[in-house]
């Protein structure tokens, strides 16, 4: 079966999305249960990531990863259906990181800097190590693994739609509600991917900040003329 990619459409524009939702969210904390799988498949994302850095590449088997894991590979399956979801764990951590920040910004917190902020703030001192850069190259590279990183890609456009909505008049259309935190989130993606691939040692936030600037001025000029 194909898997669609999430992260080929644009936010969901219906009309009202964002109107009167609060920011008051009801928290349902996960069971220990839930905890602990959510774990296991943390540590089963990390060893996978591990041994496809070390490699160069993707090929590893379950088998493989699922002994550098300490489990069995039914175990690895009743997780993971497939071997290429068991890097979903790792964006969805880095998609709830990123949310997570954007939510607890201010209101009155600078657009573009918070933007910047809420994907380098899980950096190491703003920067990609070697490991993860090495990493994403991979996962930019190789089809199935970049559908994955893509996956993240509709719950970070809400994120970033209702918290513009809430700093910018985007006036009432569905389309100019939504089209905006479609652009941002795929231009994070495209800085992302050509600091991955280029090796330029460019600082991903001043690319961050510059590729967001050119964003943000459209909306803003489109705000202005709505």
């Amino acid at each position: 079966m194909r898997e669609r990619s999430r992260g080929s459409y644009p936010c969901k524009p219906t009309a009202g999305n964002f109107r009167g939702r609060s920011r008051l969210r009801t928290v349902v904390r996960p069971t220990l249960t839930e905890r602990r799988a959510e774990e296991l498949r943390l540590m089963l994302a990390q060893t996978a990531s591990d041994i496809f850095v070390a490699d160069g590449d993707t090929s590893a088997t379950v088998e493989r990863i699922a002994d550098a894991a300490g489990v069995s590979p039914r175990t690895f399956y009743r997780h993971f259906p497939v071997k290429e979801d068991v890097v979903r764990p790792l964006f969805r951590r880095s998609s709830a990181e990123v949310i997570a920040h954007l939510r607890a910004a201010p209101a009155d917190s600078d657009v573009l800097e918070t933007l910047v902020s809420a994907w380098t703030s899980q950096l190491h001192e703003g920067s990609l190590t070697d490991l993860e850069r090495r990493f994403l190259r991979l996962m930019s590279t190789t089809p199935q693994y970049r559908l994955r990183w893509m996956e993240v890609d509709d719950e970070l456009c809400d994120a970033v739609a209702e918290f513009l909505h809430q700093r910018i008049a985007l006036g009432d259309h569905p389309l100019y509600r939504s089209l905006p935190a479609y652009l941002v989130v795929q231009a994070t993606r495209r800085v992302f991917d050509y600091s991955v691939s280029s090796d330029s040692g460019e600082d991903i936030a001043d690319l961050l900040r510059d590729a967001l600037r050119s964003v943000l001025a459209g909306v803003s000029a489109q705000a202005s003329g709505s």
